[in-house]
């Protein structure tokens, strides 16, 4: 099913809902997009071999999951306002000024507190970006409940749980460096 379902709304009112959330569905593809090209400029910061991998195991989810708002918008009925081409294509502009602010930001943060290594200050603010990326996928899965529309929880759910266990991992990394990067000084 590709058209919501709504009761006692005409055409015109289950339209224009549905025509707001594609500003929302550009909104969680940005996000999604800077969380993956954060991860991938970290994960090749990273010397810890285990760590490395990891990321990149989880750059290749994020990949995906990117990839995989070109399905919010066909589940939405929102084909025609797709940005059809960003999605596993190279980073757009915005995706990336937001990536690298982001890590300026770790890196400001972590040298105030006293916190030595590029790459595990990055890890920081990738449990940061990761939860804003998570909630634009969360979004739009209320917003398909709200109308009605099954297919959009068919790809947010799988996603929204892979990135909550991707958050796990991330954190894990991130606490497993601090003692190296806070008291001996060490990048990961």
């Amino acid at each position: 099913m590709n058209r919501a379902l709504m009761v006692e709304l005409d055409d015109a009112t289950t339209t224009a809902y549905v025509d707001r959330v594609a500003p929302w569905l550009g909104t969680t593809r940005t996000l999604q997009s800077a969380y993956r090209k954060m991860l991938e400029d970290t994960a090749n910061e990273v010397g810890e071999p285990h760590i490395h991998a990891w990321l990149h195991e989880i750059a290749d989810a994020a990949g995906r999951h990117e990839a995989a708002v070109d399905d919010l918008y066909r589940a939405f009925g929102l084909e025609s306002k797709a940005r059809p081409g960003t999605a596993g294509s190279g980073t757009p502009l915005v995706p990336a000024m937001l990536a690298t602010a982001r890590e300026l930001v770790g890196d400001a943060q972590g040298l105030v507190a006293g916190a030595r290594g590029r790459a595990w200050r990055h890890l920081r603010m990738l449990l940061l970006s990761n939860l804003d990326a998570i909630s634009g996928f969360a979004v739009a899965e209320q917003l398909g409940l709200t109308l009605g529309c099954p297919a959009v929880v068919d790809v947010t759910f799988p996603i929204v749980a892979e990135k909550s266990r991707h958050q796990l991992l991330i954190r894990e990394c991130y606490l497993e460096m601090a003692s190296n990067a806070i008291l001996y000084r060490r990048d990961v």
